[in-house]
């Protein structure tokens, strides 16, 4: 059974918590009680044992279980703080914690995600936790996440994610009085492409100029698909005006390198536009204006190279 035997400080009378024990098996959630005054956890229910796979005992008291089973740090402190202090106190009115968010570290080395709510009795001697599992919708909503901010045909960030990473990037350029780059980078002669191999070949060129991309650039820069046939790339917390401009070579170099699509030989190029802030922009939208511009001069050049 999933709980200690009963001593004289019990509130509740052994009877009347056998009936409250056997409506607590049943439940769909996952549910522990503990001792008001000493934090013994005195009971949990046949769902917690399935859920996280640990028996009454695994834990002595409420501080051993938050310590030992929430695995971010951030969770454990605001467990102790919403906890804690409703312990062995001379309070007499029940007090109910709030619901939120928690990760538990179950029994076989897996993580689920629950949301956890309780409630105190002082009166009647114990604290009562509930854990509902929100593993998959968790993981759902991730993956919707995910597929929000994905360029479905090159895997990557689309348009959305840029802006965002954008925003964020130069509030934290500002913040640090650090450099960033921004790239803006055009597939050259995409529609002729399509209009004579056909749109497949099209697709093949765009996922090949963003593999190209992805290895050119460093590993903590940020590659995305902003729409067509054109990418970006925001590079942050740069040393100097050589970092980029070394780089940007580097993606003219590897973009052109030919290649075979269905035993069909085709050549690529690409046009960048470079603009840098505080250098030539003072915020997110005048960045992207100025490499832009940077890019329509490239272009206008005869493509196949960069511009600042």
């Amino acid at each position: 059974m999933n709980k200690h035997p009963s001593n004289s400080t019990d509130r509740l009378d052994e009877r009347l918590q056998q009936r409250l024990e056997a409506v607590l098996d049943g439940m769909p959630v996952a549910v522990s009680w503990a001792g008001h005054k000493d934090q013994e956890i005195r009971y949990v229910n046949k769902k917690f044992t399935e859920m996280f796979g640990y028996q009454l005992g695994d834990h002595n008291t409420v501080m051993d279980w938050i310590q030992q089973v929430y695995p971010r740090s951030e969770q454990v402190e605001r467990a102790l703080t919403m906890w804690a202090p409703h312990f062995d106190t001379t309070a007499i009115a029940p007090f109910e914690i709030d619901q939120v968010e928690v990760d538990v570290l179950c029994k076989d080395g897996s993580v689920k995600t629950t949301l956890l709510s309780g409630v105190i009795l002082p009166n009647e001697g114990w604290a009562l936790a509930i854990f509902t599992d929100i593993t998959a919708r968790k993981q759902e909503e991730i993956r919707n996440q995910k597929l929000a901010m994905e360029d479905p045909l090159t895997g990557l960030g689309n348009r959305r994610a840029f802006d965002e990473a954008l925003m964020r990037n130069v509030a934290s350029a500002r913040r640090h009085a650090t450099t960033l780059a921004l790239l803006l980078v055009d597939l050259d002669h995409l529609k002729e492409l399509n209009d004579t191999l056909g749109h497949v070949y099209g697709d093949m060129a765009l996922q090949t100029i963003a593999a190209r991309l992805r290895s050119a650039v460093r590993t903590e820069d940020f590659v995305c698909r902003l729409g067509g046939d054109e990418f970006g790339v925001i590079m942050d917390n740069i040393s100097g005006p050589d970092v980029v401009e070394h780089v940007t070579k580097r993606i003219l170099r590897e973009a052109c390198q030919p290649y075979s699509a269905d035993d069909k030989p085709v050549s690529l190029s690409v046009s960048i536009g470079l603009a840098l802030f505080p250098g030539d922009a003072d915020d997110e939208e005048s960045l992207y204006e100025s490499a832009d511009e940077a890019l329509y001069r490239a272009k206008q050049s005869g493509r196949g190279r960069w511009s600042r």
